[in-house]
């Protein structure tokens, strides 16, 4: 990698084909795609779609990234990629702060960025910063099996960590301070902003996986309905879902109803969705690890997807 002061980048990019090895390695659409090189542990490549504005978007992109990577099996994931696209007349000092927000978020989750690439484009008006996390699965249909597992019999449970739109609730809660303190006292946006704190779902995901959880999403753009559906899409099942059942946190209802936001399409990345056969005890197991979980649902047969709200 060699850099200039002008701020051009020189990239020089392997691609290392496998030829004995034809199978497909990715469903179109998922947000991981694994690559299996002979008899080795499986090679993923994890990336969320969400491109993250401003100052702190290198932070949550990492985290994002970060938790595509632990739903699909990797453990620890051995880098990041962070891409910025900069609108013209950018300062440098704006490019340095989310250089170094991804960077405390990597170091707390123990992960290095081994690549930063930033450009300007005249397309955007605010700085977007995406994130894709590398790592290994452990072995080589590890990641496939908790990402795609079409065809399950429908006698599973969903089982949902921590809260509906948490990540989205400390963004809005740092992007709309001022317009929210009009209303709110000063402690509840600061109690909203130290939900940053839940954004990881490595401990979660790891303990669902030990578990036996058949299908692990996370959950993040488009919020649990999305997540859902995914969740869904990936099982080959139906769902029916208890609105009321959904853990939320009375910030975000309080946020939510401010702002007109639906908190069930509100970012929700830092939580994780599960189909389990053993719901309950996965539960038990996560509270045990001090994270909150509930069932909020199950699988049905067909292909239907229905959140109940009371009748």
């Amino acid at each position: 990698i060699t850099s200039f002061s002008s701020g051009f980048y020189m990239r020089v990019f392997l691609i290392i084909e496998y030829p004995e090895k034809k199978e497909k390695s990715a469903v179109s659409g998922e947000n991981c795609a694994f690559f299996m090189p002979g008899n080795c542990a499986g090679i993923a490549a994890c990336m969320d779609q969400t491109l993250y504005p401003g100052e702190d978007g290198g932070r949550y992109a990492v985290y994002a990234a970060a938790n595509q990577a632990a739903a699909f099996g990797v453990r620890y994931p051995s880098g990041i990629l962070l891409r910025i696209a900069l609108p013209p007349g950018t300062p440098e000092e704006t490019l340095q702060r989310i250089v170094r927000g991804a960077g405390e978020a990597a170091k707390e989750l123990g992960i290095p960025v081994l690549d930063t690439k930033a450009g300007v484009s005249f397309g955007v008006r605010t700085a977007l910063t995406s994130a894709l996390a590398l790592g290994e699965t452990g072995e080589a249909e590890t990641g496939r099996k908790r990402g795609q597992a079409a065809g399950l019999s429908e006698n599973r449970q969903v089982v949902m960590t921590k809260w509906a739109g948490l990540e989205g609730s400390v963004l809005l809660a740092k992007l709309c301070g001022e317009t929210l303190r009009q209303r709110y006292p000063a402690w509840l946006l600061e109690e909203t902003e130290r939900m940053e704190q839940y954004l990881s779902v490595r401990k979660e995901a790891a303990a669902a996986g030990e578990s036996g959880a058949d299908v692990i999403c996370a959950a993040a753009e488009g919020g649990i309905f999305h997540a859902l559906w995914t969740l869904a899409q990936r099982a080959g099942v139906g769902l029916d879902i208890d609105l009321k059942r959904i853990p939320i946190r009375q910030e975000t209802v309080e946020i939510c109803n401010t702002l007109d936001i639906n908190p069930y399409e509100l970012l929700s990345n830092g939580s994780l969705l599960c189909l389990s056969s053993r719901g309950e005890e996965l539960v038990r197991c996560l509270a045990e690890e001090g994270i909150f979980a509930a069932v909020i649902g199950s699988a049905v047969p067909g292909n239907d997807r229905v959140v109940r709200n009371g009748e």
